[in-house]
């Protein structure tokens, strides 16, 4: 366990930062996800400090766990409280271990981390899961801080709706791009695009999310597709010449948005 923390600074409010070992922030906005976290420890009795979050691999947590808790077993999270005064810890996560669990399970991966996310929060909080009465009451908590997050952050009708009725308007044969549906809808962001085609999982019938590619034509979007050819084979159905997971000459098959 490395130190990330300076014991010895005085936070006003909740700091938190994201550490990464061997993998990539998922698809979520560090700033919403740190805004979330504070306002869920807003009710914790004890003052802020820092929490400073490691996503990593199975292997690297088991490792964790063997050393440090002689645990011989993978798990999701593992919280290192560095003060019991107040709200200060490292908390380690294997992203993989957390989509093994969502799979079994058959949730929504992403609401799966976001259980785990503030299921460190609430152990360090003072809430336990030992007992079936606390497990109860920790799952409860979990739920309602997932749904404070979709109401905060992922209220559909403000954009994803809009997002998905402009790609629906995109013509068989053509593409559009993150950037053009971004600015069209003034959304400010590209990645705020690939975030709603991303929540669909595998794309919609009547989505053809399959005809937005990022500013450079690639396919950067083909791994939310079942298969990674999945996206390339849908738009050479429809015309459109894919080589290296790359539209040829795609301005030519370029449709922009308009008034």
């Amino acid at each position: 366990m490395g130190r990330l923390i300076n014991k010895n600074t005085v936070f006003k409010k909740l700091h938190v930062e994201f550490h990464f070992h061997e993998t990539e922030w998922p698809h979520f906005s560090s700033k919403q996800i740190t805004q979330w976290i504070q306002s869920i420890a807003r009710t914790s009795e004890k003052p802020p400090g820092n929490l400073s979050y490691v996503f990593c691999t199975d292997e690297y947590l088991l490792k964790m766990n063997r050393e440090f808790l002689q645990h011989n077993y993978y798990t999701d999270i593992i919280t290192f409280p560095l003060h019991d005064q107040k709200l200060e810890a490292e908390l380690y996560i294997s992203l993989d271990r957390v989509k093994d669990n969502a799979k079994t399970l058959a949730i929504d991966p992403e609401d799966e981390l976001l259980r785990v996310i503030i299921h460190g929060v609430f152990h360090l909080m003072g809430y336990g899961d030992k007992t079936k009465k606390q497990q109860a009451q920790m799952r409860s908590l979990e739920d309602e801080a997932i749904q404070k997050y979709k109401q905060l952050y992922l209220q559909q009708s403000t954009y994803y709706d809009q997002v998905y009725d402009v790609v629906r308007m995109i013509p068989r044969g053509k593409i559009c791009t993150y950037g053009l549906i971004a600015d069209f809808l003034h959304l400010g962001s590209a990645r705020m695009v690939g975030y709603a085609l991303n929540h669909l999982k595998n794309g919609a019938d009547d989505i053809p999310a399959h005809r937005v590619v990022n500013a450079k034509g690639e396919l950067s979007g083909r791994h939310a597709f079942q298969g990674p050819k999945t996206m390339e084979t849908l738009l050479k159905k429809e015309g459109v010449e894919v080589e290296d997971d790359k539209v040829t000459n795609y301005k030519q098959y370029l449709w922009i948005p308009k008034e």
